[in-house]
């Protein structure tokens, strides 16, 4: 398997513990953004082009989250038969991965309340914008047939006081 000495083991076990370290700060990146998206919501005037922003650091997040659970996923399917075999010889190091793996899952559970919040309150904000437009529409048919309407009326006028004469 490759984990036959101490050295292998700490280095597979280091590599593993470090990944799940850095998905732990992308994770918390993601809560940060989030929690500004979240503001920019709640703000009296929605900033559409800071979401925006926002929406592409999450997906740079969201990326590098990826390529560590790609990364994590190939050590830990290499080490994983090892683990199981000898449980009792990596008690600790199982215990230190199942604890940044509780944190992660944490981290993920706040972040995902936080989206479904959010988004209710955008599809809120989008209804109002789409309630508006319809209603800027409505305006501009009513204000384009009352001038239709009093350009005929014009017309009409015209042609009987021409009509007379």
């Amino acid at each position: 398997m490759g984990l036959e000495n101490g050295v292998s083991k700490q280095a597979y076990i280091q590599l593993l513990t470090e990944a799940l370290g850095k998905k732990i700060k992308v994770m918390e990146q993601l809560l940060d953004i989030t929690s500004r998206q979240e503001g920019i919501i709640a703000s009296e005037k929605f900033d559409e082009d800071l979401f925006m922003q926002t929406i592409a650091s999450k997906d740079e997040q969201i990326q590098l989250l990826d390529k560590l659970d790609t990364g994590f996923e190939k050590i830990y399917n290499y080490v994983k038969n090892e683990f199981a075999e000898n449980s009792k010889s990596y008690k600790d190091e199982i215990t230190l991965l199942q604890n940044q793996i509780k944190i992660l899952t944490d981290l993920n559970v706040k972040v995902q309340a936080l989206e479904k919040r959010n988004k209710s309150k955008l599809e809120l904000i989008f209804s109002g914008k789409h309630k508006e437009i319809r209603n800027v529409r409505l305006n501009s048919k009513t204000v384009s047939s009352y001038y239709k309407t009093i350009a005929g009326q014009n017309e009409g006028q015209s042609f009987f006081y021409d009509k007379k004469n």
